[in-house]
C-alpha cells in the first residue's frame, strides 16, 4: 500500500484564466450549455478554472457582465416564487409533440455550505456527530451528478438534504434551485426515487404508471392524456416489452430486477418533476441492468432538461460514461467535485498517479479509504478540496438574500382531489386484493375450515346445562379465532406502508385518503368472509334457528373482523418490522382475551384491571352473542340453569346488542383514526 503524502499544490490551480464576464442581454443564447460554461468555468476541472480575483472584484463592482448573466439566467428559468406543481404539459409531452426542447423549464441547484449535525448517546452522555460537513456544490440541468464516496461517507444524507428529506431547520448552510432558496414546496417539482422498489407487485407496470399518474396528474387532465403520458413514459423507459406484466417482487414472479427499478423510476417521473433524486438506482442489479438504467437516466436527463443526482457506490466505466460530474464526499466532508475526468489531475497534484487501466471512481475510493485508516486521516484531502472549491465565491453572487420573503404559493398541495385519490386508491387496492391470494382466496379457505372445526367441534349442541356450556365455548374461541386470525395481515399493511412512504413523500395523495380507501375496499372482502363462516358454522352448531338471530350473529362476526384488522392496521403503524408486530398484536390479543368476561366473570376482576375489560375487543362482542343465543327466550332452562342466570354470570346487568354493535363501530372508526393520525405525523420520510 502506498504511503499517503502530503499533497504539493500545483500553482496553476490559482492561475487567472481571460475568462470574460462583460456581455450583453445576448451572450445568453439558447446554447445554454455553453453560456453557463462561460460563467461558471469550464466545468472541465474541478470547478472550472475560475480567477478567484476577478470574482471577488465582479463582487464587489457588480460587474455588468455577471448581472446580465443573472438576468439572462432568470429568463431562461421557471418563474418560481414557492415551488409550484408543474404545468400539465411535460416534457415528454412536449418532446413527443416535436416541441423544441430548449422551451422546457430547467432547474439548476447550488449547495452552499451545507452541514448538517446529529445528537447521539454515548456512556458519558450525548455528542453531536456532524454527518455534513459544509458541502458545497452544484447540479445542472440536462446532467446526471453522480454522489460517490465509501460506506458512511454521507452519501445518502446528503441526497436527503437536497430531497427535503431532512428537516430543513436541522441543516445549516442552504440549498438553492434557480437561485432561490428551497421550502418545503419545493418536493412538489422534484421526484425521490428510494433504493428499495416499493410496488404493489400484483398490478402491471402500465398499471403501475396509470395509478401514478391519475394520483399526480392534475385531476382536470383529461384520462386520455394521462394515458398518452404513461404510454410515452413506457417508451422512454423501454418498457414496452413488459408493459402488460405484472411488477412482481422477491416472492411473486414479474419483471426482472432492472425493469422493475426503471418502473419505480417511471413512477416518480410520471408527473415529469424537473429534479430527480434517487437513492443508489444499480444497487441489486447486474451490469447489464445497471447500465440499462443509467442510460435511461442520461437519456431523460438531456431529452428533458432535468437535473439529475444520484448515490451510486462503485460505478464501471462504462456507467461512468453516462454520468457528467461526480461529487466524492469521504466522512461528510468534500473530496472532489467536477467532471470525473478530473479526478486524475485532482490526486496528480498530491504526487500520486494513477496506474494505467484503473476505474478512477475505484482509484479515489481506494485512496480514501487509505488517507482514512492512516495518522493523518482525510486532513490532506480535504484541504486539497478547500484549494479548488471556488464556487463558493461565485454562488453568492448568483443567488438571492435567504431573508428573501417570497409570495403565497397559488398551487394545490395535491394534484387532485380528496374524493378523487379515495377513488383511485380504492380502485388499485381492489384489484391488488383480487390478484393476492393470502389477502382473500386463501382467508376464505381458512375460514370454511375454521368453521367446519368448530361447528363439528361443537355439533347440535343439546339444551341443557352442557350445551349451555358449549355454546358459550363456542362463541368465546370463535371470537379468539376471528381476531387472532386478523394478525396474519400485519405483513401486508408493512408493505404497504413502504408504498405509502413512497408516494406520500412527495406529495401523492393525503395520508387520510389512503386510510379511508383501505377502509372502502376491506369491507365487502370481510362481510364475505363473515357470511361464509356464520352460514356454515351457526346451523352446525344448532344455535337459534330462527332468521333475526342469524342476521344479527353474522352482522356480529363482520364487525369483530372489521375491528379486528383495523387494530392491526393501528398496530402496523406503531412498529418496525413483522416480528415486533405480529408479538405486540398477539400479546394485547391475549390479554384482551384475558379480560373479556369468560375466564374471570365481569365481577371478579379487579378494580385496578376493570378497565382492560372495557377496552376489550371481546368484551361487547361475546355479550352481544350470548344475548342473541341466550336472551332470545327469556327463562329456558338448560337443566338446573335458566338464561337469565347464564347471562347474568357473564354481564354485569342487562345487555343492549345494538348498543355493542355502536361500541363495536366507534372501536373501528377509532383504531383508523390513530392509524390516520400514526400515518399522518409520526410515519415521516423526513429525518429531524
Amino acid at each position: 500500500m502506498e504511503t499517503p503524502t502530503t499533497p504539493v499544490l500545483d500553482p496553476s490551480l490559482e492561475r487567472s484564466n481571460s475568462t470574460n464576464y462583460a456581455g450583453s442581454e445576448k451572450s445568453y443564447d439558447k446554447n445554454y450549455t455553453r453560456s453557463a460554461r462561460s460563467s461558471f468555468g469550464s466545468r472541465n476541472g474541478d470547478y472550472g478554472d475560475l480567477d478567484l480575483a476577478q470574482l471577488r472584484h465582479s463582487r464587489s463592482q457588480k460587474d455588468s457582465g455577471l448581472v446580465t448573466f443573472k438576468k439572462s439566467f432568470e429568463s431562461h428559468r421557471p418563474s418560481l416564487g414557492k415551488f409550484g406543481s408543474q404545468n400539465s404539459v411535460s416534457a415528454l409531452d412536449m418532446i413527443a409533440n416535436g416541441l423544441d426542447v430548449e422551451d422546457i423549464p430547467y432547474y439548476d441547484l447550488f449547495v452552499r455550505n451545507l452541514s448538517y449535525k446529529v445528537t447521539v448517546k454515548s456512556k458519558g452522555g450525548t455528542s453531536r456527530k456532524t454527518l455534513l460537513n459544509n458541502i458545497c456544490a452544484q447540479a445542472f440541468h440536462g446532467q446526471i451528478l453522480a454522489v460517490v464516496g465509501p460506506s458512511g461517507s454521507g452519501k445518502t444524507t446528503f441526497l436527503d438534504a437536497l430531497a427535503g428529506r431532512i428537516s430543513l431547520s436541522s441543516l445549516e448552510g442552504a440549498v438553492y434551485a434557480n437561485g432561490e432558496m428551497i421550502d418545503e414546496s419545493f418536493k412538489r417539482i422534484s421526484g425521490y426515487v428510494m433504493q428499495d422498489d416499493a410496488l404493489l407487485p400484483m398490478l402491471t407496470v402500465r398499471e403501475t404508471l396509470m395509478y401514478s399518474a391519475r394520483l399526480r396528474l392534475p385531476g382536470l387532465m383529461a384520462y386520455d392524456e394521462k394515458k398518452t403520458r404513461v404510454e410515452n413514459m413506457i417508451n422512454q423507459l423501454g418498457l414496452k416489452q413488459c408493459a402488460d406484466t405484472r411488477v412482481g417482487n422477491e416472492k411473486i414472479r414479474g419483471v426482472s430486477g432492472g425493469e422493475r427499478r426503471r418502473v419505480s423510476i417511471g413512477a416518480d417521473l410520471i408527473h415529469d418533476p424537473p429534479v430527480l433524486f434517487l437513492d443508489e438506482p444499480t444497487s441489486g442489479l447486474d451490469s447489464t441492468s445497471a447500465l440499462n438504467v443509467m442510460q435511461n437516466l442520461q437519456n431523460m436527463a438531456k431529452a428533458g432538461r432535468r437535473t439529475v443526482v444520484l448515490t451510486i457506490h462503485q460505478p464501471s466505466y462504462r456507467i461512468l460514461e453516462t454520468i457528467n460530474r461526480v461529487l466524492v464526499l469521504g466522512r461528510g466532508n468534500v473530496i472532489f467535485h467536477g467532471y470525473h475526468a478530473g479526478l486524475k489531475q485532482h490526486f496528480e497534484t498530491m504526487g500520486r498517479t494513477m496506474p494505467e487501466y484503473v476505474n478512477v471512481i475505484e482509484y479515489a475510493l481506494d485512496t480514501i479509504e487509505e488517507y482514512q485508516s492512516s495518522a493523518e486521516g482525510l486532513e490532506p484531502l480535504i484541504n486539497l478540496q478547500l484549494v479548488n472549491k471556488r464556487v463558493e465565491d461565485l454562488e453568492q453572487d448568483m443567488v438571492k438574500s435567504e431573508d428573501q420573503n417570497f409570495p403565497a404559493d397559488p398551487h394545490p398541495e395535491y394534484a387532485t382531489s380528496a374524493i378523487s385519490e379515495v377513488y383511485v386508491l380504492s380502485s388499485r387496492n381492489f384489484k391488488n386484493v383480487m390478484r393476492t391470494p393470502e389477502l382473500f382466496y386463501s382467508r376464505c379457505g381458512m375460514m370454511v375450515c375454521v368453521a367446519l372445526t368448530m361447528g363439528t367441534l361443537f355439533l347440535q349442541a343439546r339444551i341443557s346445562e352442557k350445551g349451555a356450556r358449549q355454546r358459550v365455548s363456542f362463541i368465546s374461541f370463535t371470537l379468539a379465532l376471528l381476531i387472532f386470525t386478523s394478525v396474519e395481515a400485519m405483513g401486508i399493511f408493512l408493505e404497504e406502508r413502504q408504498i405509502f412512504i413512497r408516494e406520500t413523500s412527495r406529495g401523492a395523495y393525503r395520508a387520510a385518503t389512503y386510510v379511508i380507501s383501505g377502509a372502502i375496499v376491506i369491507i365487502p372482502f370481510l362481510m364475505i368472509l363473515a357470511i361464509v363462516f356464520s352460514t356454515i358454522s351457526y346451523w352446525l352448531v344448532g344455535l337459534v334457528a330462527e332468521p333475526g338471530p342469524f342476521f344479527f350473529f353474522t352482522l356480529t362476526v363482520f364487525l369483530v373482523l372489521l375491528v379486528a384488522n383495523s387494530f392491526v392496521s393501528f398496530v402496523s403503524g406503531l412498529v418496525p418490522n413483522f416480528t415486533v408486530g405480529n408479538s405486540l398484536c398477539s400479546a394485547v390479543i391475549a390479554y384482551f382475551f384475558l379480560f373479556s368476561g369468560f375466564f374471570i366473570e365481569r365481577n371478579n376482576i379487579p378494580k385496578y384491571w376493570i378497565w382492560l375489560h372495557y377496552l376489550s375487543l371481546f368484551k361487547y362482542p361475546f355479550e352481544s352473542m350470548l344475548e342473541n343465543e341466550f336472551g332470545h327466550i327469556q327463562g329456558t332452562w338448560y337443566g338446573d340453569v335458566d338464561s337469565n342466570t347464564i347471562l347474568s354470570q357473564y354481564s354485569a346487568g342487562k345487555v343492549h346488542q345494538w348498543i355493542n354493535i355502536l361500541v363495536m363501530i366507534i372501536f373501528f372508526v377509532g383504531y383508523r383514526v390513530m392509524f390516520w393520525l400514526i400515518l399522518k405525523y409520526f410515519t415521516k420520510s423526513i429525518r429531524k
